[in-house]
This record gives C-alpha cells, sequence and structure tokens, in this order.
C-alpha cells in the first residue's frame, strides 16, 4: 500500500456497500476479502470476480495490477478494522467481555447473561439476540460475522455481551477490531494438539489474548495464571484470591456455598453441580463485581440460571438419571465423572467416544478417566468424521485396564440405548462428549443426531 495510506483509509474511498470473506457472497460493490485459508487461497478466485463485477474492491496479499486491488500485509487485521468502521464501531457501545480458556467458558457466560439485565452471549451454542438464539459455525466467527452480530445486539438494546474466544479466534485473528471491555482467563488444559502439536503452543495462544496492564478475571489456581496476574481480580479457592469460597456443599438439587467477595460474604445456590461449576459461579461473581452489580442481582441471577444447554443436562425417569455433557477431553471427563460421583446413590454409567481426524493422544487418557472414575464404561462413536470407528475405539481402549467393564457398541444409538437399559434405580447414566451438538458427523455425511433427543424418545419424555 503506497503513501502510508491504512487499509481503512484506502477502503473508505471506495464507499462500500458490503463486505465478504466467502467468494459466493459477493455482490457489486462489495468489499471481498481474499483469505489464505489451510486448504484453498481464495486469491484463486480474484481474476473472475474482478472480470465479472465493476465495482468491487479486493483486498489481497497479491498485486494483481487493478486499482480495485488493495494490497496488505495483513489481511485479518485489515478486514477486521474494516468491519469496526463498516458496522459503527459497535464494541465502542457494547460492553464485550472476552472469555478463554479449556473448559467454563460457555457456562459463565451462561450464568453471566442470567446476572445481567440487558446483556447477550455469543460462543459454543450459538448467540442471542432479543430472546432469539441463532446457531454459528465456529465458537468465534470470522471478524466480519462478529462485528455484525455486535451490531445487531447494539440495536436490540444490549449493553453487554458475553463472548467465548476460542483459541483459533486468537490464532486466526478473528477478533480483531473488537475492543474488549474485561478478558477471562478460566483454565488451561489438554486440547487442540492436532493443530498445535505442543501444549506450550496451545498455552501460548490463549496467554496472548491476555495484554499487560488491562483489567482481567483469571483463575488463580490454574498453573499458567502466573504469566498474566498483573493488573487482574483473581478469583479461585486460594486464599489469595479476591473472590473465593469459604463454604460449599453439592447435592442432585446443586451447589450452596458462602463466597467471600473482597472481604465481604454472599451466599449463593444454584442448580449446577460439581466443583468445577464452582470455579465458573466464582468467575462470573468476579465480573460481576468488577462492573458493580448490586448483591441481590448476582445472587437471584445464579439461582436461576440452569448453565448451558447439552452441559450437565440432566433427565430423571423412575429414579434414574441421565445426564448429557459436552465434555470431549480427558481433563473435562475427569471434571464431570468426579462432580457426578460426590452426588451419586448407585453407579456411574460412562458413554463416550472420541472424535475423529482430532488428537489421538488424548484418546487413552480419556478411557483411563472413564474406567477410573466410572462402575460401567460404553465406548461408542464421537464424530468420527474421516477414520474408521473401531480404531477411534482401539485407540480409547488403549488406556482401560479391565476389559470386562468395558461395552463396546460403535452405534451411539444403540450405545445409549444399551446404557439406559441397564441403569438401575440410582444410577446415573453419563453421556459425554457432544452436549448441545445436534449432528454427528461421519465418513460420507452429517446426521442429524442429539444425545438429549434420544434419551427423551428412549424415555418417552416430553
Amino acid at each position: 500500500m503506497s503513501g502510508g495510506q491504512s487499509c481503512l483509509e484506502a477502503i473508505k474511498n471506495f464507499n462500500p456497500s458490503g463486505l465478504t470473506y466467502d467468494s459466493r457472497d459477493v455482490k457489486e460493490g462489495w468489499v471481498f476479502f481474499a483469505l489464505k485459508g489451510s486448504r484453498i487461497d481464495a486469491n484463486v478466485f480474484v481474476p473472475e470476480l474482478l472480470e465479472n463485477f465493476k465495482k468491487i474492491v479486493v483486498v489481497s496479499e497479491n498485486e494483481f495490477g487493478d486499482k480495485r486491488c488493495v494490497q496488505v500485509r495483513d489481511i485479518k487485521s485489515c478486514m477486521g478494522g474494516v468491519a469496526d468502521w463498516f458496522f459503527g464501531y459497535p464494541t465502542k457501545s457494547l460492553k464485550v467481555v472476552g472469555i478463554t480458556g479449556t473448559n467454563g467458558k460457555t457456562t459463565t457466560t451462561y450464568l453471566l447473561k442470567s446476572i445481567f439485565k440487558r446483556s447477550e452471549l455469543l460462543g459454543t451454542t450459538g448467540y442471542t439476540v432479543s430472546g432469539k438464539r441463532f446457531k454459528l459455525k465456529n465458537t468465534t466467527p470470522e471478524s466480519i460475522d462478529l462485528h455484525r452480530i455486535y451490531k445487531s445486539m447494539v440495536e436490540s438494546g444490549a449493553e453487554f455481551c458475553f463472548s467465548e474466544v476460542s483459541s483459533h479466534a486468537i490464532s486466526f485473528n478473528r477478533i480483531a477490531g473488537v475492543r474488549f471491555a474485561l478478558k477471562v482467563f478460566t483454565n488451561i488444559s489438554q486440547d487442540h494438539l492436532d493443530f498445535y502439536g505442543t501444549m506450550e503452543n496451545y498455552a501460548k495462544a490463549k496467554l496472548s489474548f491476555f495484554k499487560k496492564d488491562e483489567p482481567k478475571v483469571v483463575n488463580i489456581d490454574d498453573s499458567y495464571a502466573r504469566f498474566i496476574l498483573d493488573n487482574a481480580i483473581k478469583y479461585g479457592f486460594s486464599e489469595n484470591a479476591d473472590v473465593r469460597p469459604v463454604r460449599y456443599e453439592f447435592s442432585l438439587e446443586g451447589i450452596k456455598m458462602d463466597v467471600s467477595v473482597r472481604g465481604k460474604i454472599i451466599s449463593v445456590s444454584s442448580p449446577l453441580i460439581g466443583e468445577y461449576n464452582i470455579y465458573n459461579i466464582l468467575a462470573a461473581i468476579s465480573v460481576a463485581d468488577f462492573f458493580g452489580i448490586p448483591e441481590d442481582e448476582i445472587v437471584d441471577g445464579i439461582r436461576i440460571s440452569r448453565g448451558a444447554p447439552g452441559r450437565l443436562e440432566f433427565f430423571e425417569k423412575g429414579g434414574v438419571y441421565a445426564v448429557v455433557d459436552y465434555a470431549h477431553t480427558d481433563n473435562a471427563m475427569e471434571n464431570v465423572l468426579k462432580a457426578l460421583n460426590r452426588i451419586k446413590r448407585g453407579r456411574i454409567i460412562t458413554v463416550f467416544g472420541a472424535g475423529g481426524d482430532r488428537d489421538r493422544t488424548k484418546r487413552p487418557k480419556m478411557g483411563r478417566v472413564a474406567e477410573r472414575l466410572s462402575d460401567v464404561v460404553v465406548v461408542t462413536s464421537d464424530n468420527p468424521r474421516s477414520e474408521e470407528p473401531m480404531r477411534i475405539i482401539g485407540d480409547i481402549l488403549n488406556g482401560v485396564s479391565l476389559k470386562d467393564r468395558v461395552v463396546v457398541e460403535p452405534d451411539r444409538f444403540e450405545a445409549i440405548k444399551r446404557a439406559l437399559e441397564m441403569a438401575e434405580r440410582g444410577d446415573i447414566v453419563a453421556i459425554l462428549g457432544k452436549g448441545h451438538e445436534d449432528y454427528q458427523i461421519l465418513k460420507d455425511r452429517t446426521i442429524h443426531f442429539d444425545d438429549r433427543e434420544v434419551v427423551r424418545e428412549l424415555w418417552d419424555l416430553d
């Protein structure tokens, strides 16, 4: 780009009528951002677009010798800045709280939405605007979509948005142009090593979200917290935490606890269960405290929030319990199964699989966790994708020593059915891995599949 002109200034001069990064959506007078992905370099579409459209503006890493092309070094930053401008700088008025970490992001956003009156959420389960829920392809969408969504929230009268920020969103700069009023760190455990290669790379991506001397809420009990504690509100079980529990108890009905908030004790109750949900509640209280939310609104919000769909979502019939959860790593499974063991009245029967075309090293670890914390294990398919289901199951079984406690059933519907049929009064059937997902990705197609619907169908629940 010549003359020191910024990407945004160059695009403004074209007075575009729309933005897109998908060549199929291009219209006359729009800006097309030619992103270079791992599979497709969108620059290959540029010559055809320039031929077919008179007023299209193309932002590209390559020079095509056309005045309608703007060459930039960092196309993602450019796209985010342009999107921020095009949609009216929505995050200047909308207070965006960005939440990152391996586990707890989704539940924390739901708790916060319940506490804060004029608020929306965005993440794994989609996003909300004015009481309506919309699906997303990614936990954190590309910046054009993200700023468009934030604009719709502003127009609906929202004051806050609680946004999950995935590691991929950080690494691929999908959050370019977003102003965060506060950032939250939950924890780091093994995930996405198929992409990052090592835990160090994965952690580095997560932690790069946090800048020095900016306000943040940090789980002080996580081993990675020490890297980002400056200017932070600290929560956890540690005596050094600003927000910490001083008393708590669990039951099938949920959690009751007294929480010290900078020395002041408040009592809260929640229908959520498990120690790890204490961390999510503490994170939500910390954010609410930062923004000065009154104690009664915090207490009421936590009391009525049932968390996210597909996160420890309970069903019951004849004294038998089924619980559906998104836990798809060994650490998340351990958290869920430990929570269920604290409140169980009978056996724990665990149904789970592992995703295909993803980190294989976590599969035997998941098997070990399931065996250690369950009375019966049913190993099945998750989203096998291009892999053979039995190969994935074999990897899981490599972590299991007592094979006689394991049932293998590759068909997920049949696996859930068998688990529910063998359950007796007081037992808990933990169906893990897919949570809120309403699909299953097979080798040659994607089918509709929802663990919650399967339970309702098999138990004839409304």
